[in-house]
Formats: structure tokens, sequence, C-alpha cells
């Protein structure tokens, strides 16, 4: 292999026997870039490796790989010195250099790439990383474009007993890439690069940047729709709830509860058909607005949940008014919620949930999130 740092490679086997090398003072910091050198492979009959020069991102070729463990491999992979197989102490790069390589699919578009990279010593021992695209990849998705992955050496697990082999940072032999899965891609530019916390901030906020935004005007709650979109309606235990019509033919929700010995006056509401909704980009430029009627004491509580567990409450009470008086809407912004502070994944919105505090009879109409 030619590395960008005019480096001749001698050619090795995997499982060769070294004698320690004496450590070099420099990193030198390509594993791949170009068409020759002493990358190996290991694909047995679950895969091709080859260097192609129909596609690359820089220079004429680049890796093109296909590969499929189910087809009864116990190990598959591939992998390289980036040091021309001298022995490199990385500690002092640990918090400033990562490792880089441009990816893109042989067709198609899919959301990960299911590859384990190891950093190995001479002596076997190595310290292993799954590849999250989810917090590495420069983009949203990997598709027939080149994107950038850039993953921190200090995201290794250097110090944890479990995930490493007993490593030796001081004596780092070669990077290797173990495959998992099925996958065909091709890899270009692999790399160590210097990198900075800072960077590392800088693109987590470029890629959430990316993703869509929800809508700053939704509708929660859909005249004759609260059985197929809420759950804990009709007549329960400790409350019932149900639609209703006025004299007027204005269709609302009524929610006689009762919490005196009774801890499960509880309900909810989804309105995308029970999949996630999408609060990204919204939490401070939208507010939730709904009309309520209560009689005199009353007092629940709203809660926002995500699919992954996360909840952030308010409680509502009557504010001293006459039994069943006139409408009054009650406005919240999304940002009093601090669903950013509660860790919430704001595109995996699941519900907004409602619990009696004192027992009451509540009438709520118009509920929706609408632009401030």
């Amino acid at each position: 292999m030619v590395s960008s740092c005019k480096i001749q490679l001698e050619e090795v086997q995997l499982y060769d026997i070294y004698e320690q090398p004496k450590q070099q003072e420099k990193i030198k910091p390509v594993v791949y870039s170009d068409a020759e050198g002493t990358m190996w492979n290991s694909l047995f009959d679950c895969g091709e490796f080859e260097i192609s020069k129909k596609n690359s991102y820089k220079g004429n070729a680049s890796i093109k790989i296909s590969w499929d463990k189910n087809l009864g491999c116990e190990w598959i992979g591939f992998g390289n010195s980036f040091n021309n197989w001298q022995s490199t102490n990385i500690q002092e790069y640990i918090n400033t250099k990562a490792l880089s390589f441009f990816v893109r699919t042989q067709g198609g578009e899919v959301s990960s790439i299911p590859i384990v990279v190891s950093l190995e010593d001479f002596s076997g021992g190595g310290s292993y990383l799954f590849i999250d695209c989810k917090k590495y990849l420069k983009g949203l998705s990997i598709d027939t474009n080149w994107k950038q992955i850039i993953v921190p050496l200090w995201d290794f697990p250097i110090g944890d007993e479990i995930e490493n082999d007993n490593i030796d940072v001081s004596s780092i032999k070669q990077l290797k890439f173990q495959l998992e899965g099925a996958g065909e891609f091709y890899l270009d530019e692999i790399s160590l690069i210097d990198y900075s916390i800072n960077q590392f901030q800088n693109l987590q906020l470029e890629v959430e940047n990316m993703k869509p935004k929800g809508a700053p005007n939704q509708t929660i709650y859909r005249e004759g729709n609260l059985k197929e979109s809420g759950w804990g309606t009709g007549d329960k235990t400790c409350h019932n709830l149900k639609e209703s019509t006025d004299t007027a033919g204005n269709t609302f929700i009524e929610w006689n509860y009762e919490t005196n010995n009774c801890n499960w006056a509880h309900w909810g509401i989804n309105w995308n058909e029970w999949y996630q909704i999408n609060f990204r980009g919204i939490t401070e430029e939208s507010i939730l607005e709904f009309k309520l009627k209560t009689s005199p004491n009353a007092k629940f509580s709203l809660t926002i949940e995500d699919f992954r567990g996360h909840s952030s409450s308010k409680n509502i009470s009557s504010n001293n008014s006459k039994n069943f008086s006139d409408w009054r809407v009650v406005q919240i912004p999304l940002s009093a919620f601090k669903l950013k502070d509660n860790n919430f994944v704001l595109d995996q919105v699941k519900q907004i949930s409602f619990k009696g505090i004192k027992s009451g009879e509540i009438f709520l109409d118009d509920i929706k999130i609408v632009r401030k």
C-alpha cells in the first residue's frame, strides 16, 4: 500500500509471530489510502474483498467489500498497521486523535454499518468498539454518496477490563475491522486524524440539525376519534372517560374521576396512530394549547412522554373556577417541559397523558400544538 506519507509497507501474514519491534517516536496515521500494500483480509467463503478502481473518495481506488457472516464463518474481517508494522505508543493520542474513514454503499441506502473496530497490540490484546452510525456518521444514513465516519480514540473502552483483552496501549500493532451481519460497501481513506472534543460536539450538533424537524402545528384531539387515539376510555374503576356533545353540537372530552381511595384515574392520547411523534426543532417555538372547563377544586397532571421512558409533567388546577363556567384557554410553552434537560428523544414522543390529583370533572377540547 502506498500511503499519503509515501511509506512502502512490507507484506506480512495475519498470524505471523513478531518479535517486539523498536517503538516509533511518531505515529504514522495512514491505514489505507489508495490501492496497494499489506492490508490483509480473512473473509473465507463468507465474502469478497478487493481493491476497486471503479469508485474512490480520493485517489484512484478504494476497498470494495461484501460479506454475510451468516454463511457459517466464525470470524471475518480485515486490517492493517497504521505505522508500517512498527510498535506504536498511542497513549498520548487517546484524547487528540480519531479513526476516520469514508464509506458508501454499493447500492441502496442503509442506516448502519455492522463493524466492530479494534486496536490490537503485539501480544494479541485488543480494545473493541462497535461503529455506531448514530454517533459517528457525518450524516443520517449511508447511501451511494461518500460519507465520513469519525470515531474518537477516547471512545475505545481501553480502561474497561470487561471490554478489553489486556491491551498494551504503549505497543499497538494494528487496527482490525471485525465484520458482523452482512453488508456491501466501499471504504476509502482509513486514517487517524487530529480531533478534539469540541470537534466531536460540533459534529453531533451538525448531524442533529440535519434531522427532520417536527411540525410546529399539530392537532392532538380530533372530535370523534378518542377511542382510536386514546387509552383508558370508558367506565373504569376510578374514572369515566368519554366524548360528549353539547347543545350547540360541539364534541369534547368529558372526564369524571375519583382520587379518594383510588389511584388509577389515568389516561393518554397519541395523535399519530401510536407511531412516534416529532418534537425536534419546535420546543422553543410552539406551545401546548387546549380549552378547559372544570368542576371547583379539580386538579390533574398533564405529562409528555417519549418511547424511551422519559417524561415531564405540569399540574393543572381549576383556579377557583365556578362549576363549568365558560371555556378557558390553557397555554403551556413546550419549553416549560424542559424536554432536552429530561433527556427526551425528541423525534420519539409517545403520548400526552392525564392523571387525576384531586377528584373532579373535566371537559377538554381543541388540544393541539401551535406555533407561538
